[in-house]
């Protein structure tokens, strides 16, 4: 069970009173570190945290070296803005590294965004990482460490401590602390360190990332989720849209909101949002008017997926079809030739799509007058568009 405690003034005004000290909060667990000079790593002096509301969480987390132990309660620590939202999280470890004859405690702080990915890593300034014979890890490993700890897909995720434990062919590039790196993986740990880049890869994306997740959900207030929806971070608005399809399936109050994602949000944001319109907006006519309205301002490797969403549908209303012919002169060439296409495998042609699309014929796109041309001449016409069409084959003769 999770507890929840509040971390006093006191504590932050301990963090304060020594500047220019490695200063650990007991209840937190967080190491605070001053500016380092420039000899020292520069990951590990960060203080974007400072100053913001501190709330402990008690987590049951298991060691990622030996899972099948009884999990141990960890103290998380949760940052909050000035709204009292969750910005992220910290969690100091200190776990024993021993290998053949050395021993030695790996000691650092993770932190996460408020939506459990890794952010950076923080260490006391009299105990830097070290690799093999305790040599100290160099601004490059530090750089690559953070690079690989970031990476949520690394092969790491896939591969045990005993694969790295495996001989290699080449001896070149063997970590000596780890065994020897299999080939597969040295581009994915430290040279010299595999071992703790492991151990700390499992921390920084292991189990600890839905337990993080599922604390920021005890806080989705709608004030939060609407400012998650709106963030520049793209897994902010992952979190937000899940979180509203899977608990706000049918709240008016996220709709402009979602619509406002749907419109300048990637491929995976625009999917998400039309997983949440379609289980909002049961009357179709309503909610294809909308995405109409909307697909001419997305993004142009966006918006296709509201054409792909449209042609799904088995039976599309009329004032769908009509309603994106209504577009057609403000889209350019591969959205057109995407709406007549729908048009020409519905079979559907009305007088109200034939002056839509005779129109293109007069613009200043060639191919897209082009594309409309062969549209029309597939239908029955009146006299006046076939005029039209005939206007344009002899206007364009040497280009057709």
């Amino acid at each position: 069970m999770v507890l929840l405690h509040r971390v006093t003034n006191a504590f932050q005004r301990l963090g304060q009173a020594w500047p220019c000290r490695a200063v650990w909060i007991g209840l937190a667990g967080l190491w605070c570190c001053d500016v380092a000079q420039a000899d020292r790593p520069p990951a590990a002096v960060s203080q974007p945290d400072a100053g913001r509301e501190r709330v402990v969480f008690d987590v049951e987390l298991a060691d990622p070296v030996s899972p099948s132990t009884p999990p141990r309660v960890h103290r998380v620590v949760q940052f909050r803005d000035q709204n009292g939202f969750p910005v992220g999280y910290a969690l100091r470890i200190a776990t024993p590294i021993c290998f053949e004859n050395e021993r030695k405690v790996l000691d650092v702080t993770m932190h996460w965004n408020a939506v459990g990915c890794y952010e950076r890593l923080e260490w006391p300034r009299e105990k830097p990482l070290t690799k093999k014979n305790l040599v100290p890890f160099t601004a490059e490993d530090y750089a690559k460490l953070d690079s690989i700890l970031k990476d949520q897909d690394s092969i790491l995720a896939t591969h045990s401590l005993a694969f790295l434990a495996k001989p290699v062919k080449d001896a070149q590039g063997i970590d000596g602390l780890s065994g020897a790196t299999p080939l597969t993986v040295q581009e994915s740990v430290i040279q010299d360190a595999a071992y703790e880049t492991w151990v700390m890869w499992r921390w920084a994306n292991g189990k600890i990332v839905p337990k993080l997740c599922h604390l920021t959900e005890q806080s989705c207030t709608p004030a939060y989720l609407k400012q998650l929806l709106y963030s520049q971070d793209r897994r902010y608005v992952d979190f937000a849209l899940n979180y509203a399809i899977a608990h706000h399936p049918a709240d008016a109050q996220f709709l402009e909101d979602v619509f406002c994602v749907l419109e300048r949000g990637d491929r995976e944001h625009v999917v998400l949002s039309l997983r949440f319109l379609k289980g909002f907006m049961k009357d179709k006519e309503p909610l294809h008017a909308r995405l109409i309205e909307s697909y001419g301002r997305m993004k142009s490797m966006s918006s296709p997926l509201i054409l792909d969403f449209l042609a799904a549908e088995r039976d599309l209303p009329r004032t769908t079809l009509e309603g994106l012919t209504g577009h057609l002169d403000r889209l350019p060439y591969f959205q057109v030739n995407q709406i007549l296409r729908l048009l020409e495998q519905r079979n559907f042609f009305t007088k109200k799509t034939e002056s839509d699309v005779v129109r293109l014929l007069d613009g200043n796109d060639f191919f897209v007058a082009r594309r409309a041309c062969e549209h029309l001449q597939k239908q029955n016409l009146g006299s006046e568009t076939q005029e039209k069409i005939n206007a344009f084959r002899q206007r364009y003769r040497d280009r057709l």
